[in-house]
């Protein structure tokens, strides 16, 4: 018993630091913003430092950046519920939720890839 109670301190201190990582985002453009803050990090800090084309190293930072990548899916069925189609009840929901993050996916990774670029083209 006194185990689980000292564990759970711990598991406290570890759930605030999770949420200090990842900031909380209401609206889309901050959201966006965390993402891309982080992969241009990312890709700034192993652009030079290992032998990967742009593309892995994009990858790469799909999964160091997943919670902020997470914060901006959450948002996705409040941004569906902005479409046009989808507020007047025609539109498929999840299919234009699926479409906002991809979307923003490629954008993401396009961004990463050009960032590594453009690292490893400076002096």
């Amino acid at each position: 018993m006194h185990r689980i109670i000292s564990s759970i301190p711990v598991a406290l201190a570890l759930a605030a630091t999770a949420h200090a990582a990842t900031p909380e985002a209401d609206t889309r453009e901050p959201a966006e913003a965390a993402v891309l803050e982080c992969h241009a990090q990312y890709a700034q800090r192993y652009a030079n430092r290992v032998e990967a084309a742009p593309s892995e190293l994009a990858a790469g930072a799909f999964a160091a950046c997943k919670s902020q990548m997470d914060a901006f899916v959450a948002l996705a069925p409040e941004l569906a519920k902005e479409d046009e189609q989808v507020a007047i009840g025609i539109g498929d929901k999840r299919t234009v939720e699926r479409g906002i993050v991809d979307g923003f996916r490629k954008e993401v990774r396009n961004a990463t890839i050009d960032a590594v670029i453009r690292a490893r083209a400076a002096p």
